[in-house]
């Protein structure tokens, strides 16, 4: 994924933290916004790739936000940034939200960074299964109807759809049918 073409939705009720966070991710598309309601707004209008949200904040916590979050975008990459790391709390972020990511305050850039690429690239990944399952799914259904067609054509003319094939390609035929129409 082209980080132009990335949209990354930040959400934190500190406006120095969100400028800080621009500023590290300036490479990619980034849209802001300083609390939970804020940010499902722009979620119900915008497609994005990754958010971030702070974990403690005012209005809605970074966990409530991103279970209502996961309900609009759920192929979204899901981070957290927090002061406040609590174990019990990133493992339950991590198994009912599938938050990709725990980063701590105060980051290292480059971590963040590092999160953003490899959440990028999971997200590619993850589209690529979804693509290849759907078109698994077409190929099956393309299959079945095939072979409903083949049943129906052994059905009105039992033996049509069995053909012996020699090695080289050619049909072989029952010599006791082909002397008996002879």
């Amino acid at each position: 994924m082209n980080p132009e073409t990335a949209k990354i939705l930040l959400v934190d009720d500190e406006a120095n933290i969100l400028k800080a966070l621009a500023r590290v991710l300036k490479h990619y598309s980034i849209t802001t916004a300083s609390c939970g309601p804020e940010a499902l707004l722009l979620a119900a209008a915008n497609e994005f790739d990754i958010v971030i949200s702070d974990y403690k904040m005012p209005e809605m916590d970074g966990i409530s936000f991103l279970e209502k979050f996961m309900t609009i975008q759920p192929n979204a990459i899901r981070m957290i940034v927090t002061g406040y790391a609590d174990l019990d709390t990133a493992q339950n972020a991590i198994n009912m939200l599938g938050v990709f990511r725990f980063i701590n305050k105060p980051w290292n850039n480059l971590e963040i960074l590092n999160a953003i690429e490899k959440g990028l690239e999971l997200k590619r990944i993850l589209q690529e299964n979804k693509e290849l399952a759907d078109q698994v799914r077409q190929q099956q259904a393309q299959l079945n109807h095939q072979e409903s067609i083949l049943k129906a054509l052994e059905a009105e003319e039992p033996g049509i759809t069995k053909v012996n094939w020699a090695a080289d390609g050619s049909i072989i035929l029952d010599e006791a049918e082909y002397n008996d129409e002879l």
